[in-house]
């Protein structure tokens, strides 16, 4: 028996699990998986042997239970390039217009990383805009399912795979998320960005252009340079170093952006200003709603507040506390205020990096003023019947 782990082994799993939930009762059901087979779950040995026997082991225990949905069928698809994912989105999504059958459903899953994950999320976002029946398609007719196969899994449907099985094994409803998106007010040109010295390719790909989306967390300052040091040494050693890289991050990173004084406009909706702060910040956290964490279970938003603010805090004070932001013990003490905001303006003079849901964009004083703002609800997912 070969004991790695294929997408189609997650795919029987899956289809199997939503063949019996009764929201998809009498539905024929479509499901497409996007899948990254360069991810740590398909080429780490040990955990693609665990999660083989696990997915092997969860079907084996439903197969003989009855089935809701009149019919499920699925479709998996591999990433070949960077952007694939984005492709096979839009390609998926059309395909499901065109056809347009009444009484189906259809889900794409992610088997990937959070890149993953991210891409094709922005892609069914971006989709979505493209007019009414692309609108109608993915909040009424397209769920998204996130595994958690990746490293970090802050974004995902459950932080384990077990949290997801378990979500998929009980009673669901839909509900439509909403986004964080993040745009300069004023776009610049390339040229402007790089007079202020800074290689935006270091720091990112450079095709990850506004505006930006997170389904998470979008973050500025100390957080995403320590993202940006992970993915870099990911891509050397393959692993999970976040916590390595936040004491390391901490020696070098006022060296690579000295601190300036941000400030922070803040919006109880799109236009009405309910406050404003000028101080230096160690990070900024803008969340998709409260109750988020990040950096592999990071409760950086431990309330119903969307928006963290950390004020220049020194090393000793973040090596010390640095605790304080993984149980989200923060909460009430000068480490960090926290906002329920729907939009934010920056204005700062100095580059900083941008992080949303793991990955990075160098900002210059050339994109400054930016907007952070929540999003209408849109993309469909999965949520437990509340008690």
């Amino acid at each position: 028996m070969d004991l790695k782990l294929t997408p189609q082994d997650i795919a029987e799993c899956i289809s199997a699990l939503v063949a019996r939930n009764k929201l998809w009762s009498k539905k024929r059901v479509y499901l497409y998986f996007i899948a990254n087979k360069t991810a740590g779950c398909f080429t780490n040995p040990q955990k693609s042997e665990h999660l083989k026997r696990f997915f092997s082991d969860v079907y084996d225990a439903i197969k003989d239970q009855p089935e809701c949905a009149t019919s499920v069928s699925y479709k998996i698809f591999s990433t070949e390039y960077a952007g694939h994912a984005k492709d096979l989105t839009q390609s998926v999504v059309a395909q499901l217009i065109a056809t347009d059958e009444p009484d189906s459903e259809s889900m794409i899953v992610t088997a990937g990383g959070d890149g993953t994950s991210l891409e094709v999320q922005t892609a069914l976002f971006k989709e979505a805009m493209q007019g009414p029946k692309h609108n109608n398609a993915i909040m009424n007719h397209i769920t998204i399912l996130r595994l958690p196969l990746g490293t970090g899994n802050d974004g995902t449907d459950g932080h384990k795979i077990e949290e997801t099985i378990e979500l998929l094994k009980g009673g669901l409803v839909f509900a439509n998320d909403r986004a964080v998106r993040i745009y300069p007010e004023n776009e610049p040109d390339e040229a402007a960005i790089k007079s202020y010295g800074k290689n935006p390719a270091k720091y990112g790909d450079v095709k990850f252009c506004a505006p930006w989306y997170a389904f998470n967390i979008a973050s500025i300052g100390l957080d995403a340079y320590v993202v940006h040091m992970t993915n870099t040494i990911k891509k050397k050693l393959p692993g999970n170093f976040y916590h390595l890289c936040v004491p390391l991050s901490g020696f070098t990173y006022d060296k690579v952006f000295p601190s300036g004084t941000v400030t922070i406009e803040l919006f109880e909706n799109r236009e009405n200003k309910s406050g404003e702060l000028n101080l230096p910040i160690t990070l900024l956290a803008f969340g998709a709603s409260g109750y988020r964490v990040y950096g592999g279970g990071h409760k950086i938003l431990p309330d119903s507040n969307n928006l963290c603010i950390t004020p220049k805090i020194s090393l000793w004070t973040l090596i010390k506390d640095n605790h304080r932001f993984v149980d989200g013990s923060f909460k009430g003490t000068k480490l960090a205020t926290l906002h329920s905001v729907e939009k934010i303006r920056l204005s700062y003079d100095k580059s900083i990096l941008l992080q949303c849901d793991g990955e990075t964009v160098l900002l210059t004083p050339a994109h400054f003023p930016i907007i952070m703002e929540l999003t209408d609800p849109c993309l469909r997912v999965l949520k437990p019947v509340s008690l």
